[in-house]
C-alpha cells in the first residue's frame, strides 16, 4: 500500500522483487510524489502535507 504525499489517498500496488514503484499521478490531487503506507508516521504526514509541494525535497542522510 502506498500513500499520496499531497492528499493522503491510499492506492495497492503489486509487490516487485525491486524497491522502484512507478505509481504516476494522484487520481484525486494528480500529484507524484508517493511513499509506503508503513513508512509514514502522522507526524510526518502532517509534516508533508503543510508543506507546499514545490518547498518538498528528500535529503540523503
Amino acid at each position: 500500500m502506498i500513500e499520496c504525499l499531497r492528499c493522503g489517498d491510499v492506492r495497492e500496488v503489486p509487490e516487485r522483487e525491486d524497491a522502484h514503484v512507478d505509481a504516476g499521478e494522484c487520481k484525486r490531487c494528480d500529484y507524484v510524489g508517493w511513499a509506503s503506507v508503513a513508512d509514514l508516521t502522522e507526524k510526518l504526514r502532517r509534516l508533508l502535507r503543510d508543506r507546499p509541494p514545490e518547498r518538498r525535497r528528500l535529503y540523503a542522510a
